[in-house]
């Protein structure tokens, strides 16, 4: 069985990290944080979008 260091963290201490409120526990997360951010900023780009379309299509 293979030995691995996994970090316990709470949601709310997890939230409150991605708002800045505490630092980086480590490198991965930081790179967790962009990738959240980049995955929401394609989120709501791809709603805008959408509405775009259907107030052209309509």
């Amino acid at each position: 069985m293979k030995n691995n260091a996994y970090q316990m963290i709470t949601v709310y201490d997890y939230v409150k990290m991605l708002d800045n409120e505490v630092k980086y526990i480590d490198n991965d997360s930081k790179e967790i944080r962009a990738n959240v951010e980049k995955y929401l900023l394609n989120s709501r780009r791809a709603q805008t979008n959408a509405k775009l379309l259907e107030v052209l299509l309509g």
